[in-house]
């Protein structure tokens, strides 16, 4: 602890001292630069974590002119840096700014610190245009800034003077074109060995920094994103001989990439991901080329062709990504063979075919999902050191091998879109690290077995043909994010394992598409991290229940659909790369496929196409985050519950095909998120809601098979015989309950219809005939018996009168 004022008189009495260290301190008070002005001779001050430390220090940072050495970093120092006598400090070599809260551009004064070799700014918040304040700095030799929000100009004519400059640290600023492009055509002063510049620009594409031509001595070039247009520059292989990396992920570049005409032993990594190179990969003589090369990224361009065979000569290669291409034939038998150290393959997304190459050796992590490959997984597979193994979206066939879980490395796994049969091996599901598994869409049978003894946080088992679960599924301890066995041929009831999955803080239940039934069991609201729960399309009978209704349904762990993961038994967490989880749900009438980021932001109820029944729970109005509810096809009956109004980021409701009956509550329509809605085949009654805001674009299928329903956008009128001044004779009549010439039409058909059938049947039965004429011959005489009787009796009373 260090007490400001009283550091100002100690310091007097150490007026020839060169060197002073105040890291990690707690700073009472304030202190200056001028608090250290009696020592004459400081050339070493150091400040570092120092989290008191203010800006006000560097306001008298002119008075310390024998400083040589100063270093202010991770002092979480905030607001612009001060425009001071900086200029003053003309013995300054090295200052250290890095990791604080600095704003704003550097200080006009910030200049002719002619011997100032080391600037160090780092991850700060400084801002604006890279310009005359590094050009006067003209014995720098590094410059670190990353993680700031400096403009580069594109030309690097702020450094055209700075001949000794060798090393540039610049990730996570952004590059713009100049205003002059002609100044792309100076000659640098400095040759770089280091130019660190991945960042982001606004441009589309840039042109390629012409000053690069001129450089012969980097060992490392990282441009990535910069967003560079025109040829891949295959000419930097031949002037840099020296080249350790090379950098150029997700930029611009075409053409076809071309190696250098002498060896670069030098070379460790290269990626040129993210491109649109085109051609084939030299395949003649790149292991003599490059024969030290450790890491090689080409995925993501258009390349054809085979692979070379030459990869399986590279020994040092312990890294190789070809994936998303155009790649075809066969993977080479000896690509991670005998001599290879290749721990990180992946071929994803190309064209190749064939069986899977036999041989592994060290490799850790292999992806060979989105081929054609064929044949079955090869029995050396399972006595490897693989960790993460992906070959889904294949043509593989056989049973899925028991040995498989003698992978007791294994972390990831996914065999899902293949020919495969069989059951689900315990073994598997019992590896002590296995965190993801995907075998859905595989002809599974038989089982879900139990994971009680795993540690597996994504299970997918879809579109399989599973009958069964285990009666106990998942312990306590573990911290599952997805469960999805949608789409089988499960039987019985879900209670045991919702039981199981209450402590498990699940996000993501799907168990649509298979023949559950039963009740829903309560225990489904003790899972209180749920965000998407899906039942739909099953045999579940019975009440919705009401607690549903008292869950958040929001996912407050975003970063689960990305890996990182709790681990069992453990408050560790985990990152399991290259998992971009996926949920397939279905809201406004259409399936979607939900991944990672966009699947954080989905929250959604789907019980649709049960025979549930009873009441629509009122609570469900409660879910205010929810953004998909679908309680279709089932036998529901009562009132839509008015505290539907809440469902304030409900995007799609669906409520039809039940037995709902009463008004559809007005209040729906300041639902202003709502894109689908539907109370179609119903019991419903009067009018429905005003149209405003979303309901204005609901037509009359989100409201048919209603027939007590009336008002817009239905053509049923919910005031038939109300007059208007304004209507004409001839609207009145259209809008009768009773359509006038319709009737009289039916009226003279069917009166005509049943004369036709009477003179049908007498004609062609003569005994019927008889009785007809008999009958009508009786009916006469006695009606003129009748009316002769009347007559004579109201003569006979006519003359009494």
């Amino acid at each position: 602890m260090i007490n400001g004022s009283r550091l100002r008189e100690s310091l007097q009495s150490f007026s020839s001292i060169r060197v002073f260290s105040m890291k990690s301190n707690e700073i009472i008070g304030t202190i200056t630069a001028g608090d250290f002005r009696d020592l004459k001779n400081l050339e070493h001050l150091a400040l570092d974590s120092n989290s008191d430390l203010d800006n006000e220090f560097f306001k008298s940072i002119g008075e310390l002119t024998s400083l040589k050495n100063l270093s202010a970093s991770t002092c979480k120092i905030n607001g612009t840096l001060p425009s001071a006598d900086w200029f003053k400090l003309k013995k300054l070599e090295e200052l250290d700014l890095s990791q604080n809260l600095f704003v704003g551009s550097l200080p006009s004064s910030f200049l002719n610190m002619t011997s100032l070799r080391k600037l160090e700014l780092s991850e700060n918040q400084f801002s604006g245009q890279l310009d005359s304040n590094i050009a006067s700095l003209t014995s720098l030799e590094y410059f670190g800034f990353t993680e700031n929000q400096f403009e580069v100009p594109l030309s690097f004519t702020p450094f055209a003077n700075l001949s000794n400059l060798k090393f540039i640290y610049g990730e996570g600023n952004k590059v713009i074109l100049d205003l002059q492009p002609s100044m792309q055509t100076w000659i640098p002063k400095f040759q770089l060995q280091v130019l660190n510049l991945p960042s982001t620009t606004e441009n589309d594409s840039l042109p390629l920094p012409r000053f690069l031509l001129h450089q012969r001595n980097l060992t490392r070039l990282d441009l990535s994103s910069c967003r560079l247009e025109g040829v891949f520059p295959n000419w930097l292989f031949e002037n840099n001989t020296k080249l350790t990396e090379l950098l150029v992920r997700n930029c611009s570049f075409t053409g076809v990439l071309r190696l250098p005409s002498h060896p670069l032993t030098n070379m460790r990594r290269i990626d040129v991901s993210d491109n649109n190179i085109t051609g084939q990969i030299p395949n003649n003589n790149i292991s003599s080329i490059l024969p030290n090369l450790q890491f090689l990224n080409l995925s993501r361009n258009l390349i054809q062709g085979s692979i070379p065979i030459e990869f399986g000569k590279m020994s040092l290669m312990d890294t190789l990504d070809l994936s998303d291409n155009l790649l075809s034939g066969e993977i080479p038998k000896n690509i991670s063979g005998a001599g290879s150290l290749l721990k990180y393959l992946k071929l994803s997304q190309n064209e190749l075919d064939g069986p899977i190459f036999p041989s592994l050796k060290y490799l850790e992590e292999l992806y060979l999902d989105d081929n054609s490959l064929y044949g079955s997984i090869p029995s050396n597979f399972f006595n490897s050191s693989l960790q993460r193994l992906d070959l889904s979206y294949n043509n593989l066939v056989g049973k899925l091998s028991s040995a498989i879980g003698n992978l007791s490395n294994l972390k990831t796994l996914s065999l899902s879109n293949n020919n495969l049969e069989g059951s689900i091996p315990t073994k598997l599901v019992e590896l002590e690290y296995l965190s993801y598994l995907d075998l859905s869409n595989i002809n599974l049978t038989g089982y879900v077995p139990s994971f009680v003894n795993g540690s597996v946080n994504y299970i997918h088992l879809s579109n399989n043909k599973l009958s069964g679960l285990s009666k106990r599924l998942f312990s306590e301890t573990s911290f599952l994010v997805m469960v999805d066995l949608g789409y089988n041929e499960i039987t019985g009831s879900i209670q045991h394992m919702i039981q199981d999955l209450a402590y498990t803080r699940l996000n993501i239940l799907i168990l649509k598409g298979n023949r559950f039934t039963g009740h829903l069991p309560e225990q489904l609201c003790q899972l209180e991290d749920l965000s998407i729960l899906d039942l739909s399309y099953n045999n579940f009978f019975g009440p919705i229940p009401n607690c549903l209704g008292k869950m958040p349904f929001v996912n407050d762990d975003p970063d689960s659909y990305e890996g990182v993961v709790r681990m069992k038994n453990s408050s560790w967490f985990d990152q399991i790369p290259n998992i971009k989880e996926k949920a397939n749900f279905t809201t406004k009438k259409r399936s979607y496929t939900y991944t990672a980021s966009i699947l954080a932001y989905m929250s959604g109820i789907d019980l649709s196409k049960n025979k549930l029944n009873g009441s629509i729970p009122y609570e469900l109005g409660n879910l205010t985050r929810l953004r998909a509810l679908n309680l279709s096809h089932n036998d529901l009956i009562g009132q839509i519950p008015t505290t539907f109004s809440n469902l304030v980021q409900v995007e799609s409701l669906d409520l039809s095909f039940n037995m709902s009956s009463g008004q559809i509550p007005h209040q729906l329509n300041q639902l202003n998120s709502l894109a689908v809605f539907s109370v179609a085949h119903n019991n419903l009654s009067g009018d429905t809601p005003e149209q405003k805001g979303q309901f204005i674009t609901f037509d009359e299928s989100s409201y048919e098979g209603n027939s007590l329903l009336c008002g817009p956008p239905l053509l049923k009128s919910c005031h038939p015989y109300a007059q208007s001044p304004t209507i004409s004779a001839n609207d009145e009549d259209n809008d009768s309950p009773i359509d006038m010439l319709a009737f009289g039409v039916s009226f003279v058909v069917a009166y005509t219809s049943v004369l036709l059938v009477i003179v049908a049947t007498l004609y062609i039965n003569p005994y019927w005939r008889r009785a007809w004429f008999s009958y009508m011959e009786f009916i006469f005489l006695t009606c003129y018996y009748f009316m002769q009787d009347s007559w004579r009796k109201f003569s006979n009373s006519r003359n009494i009168i």
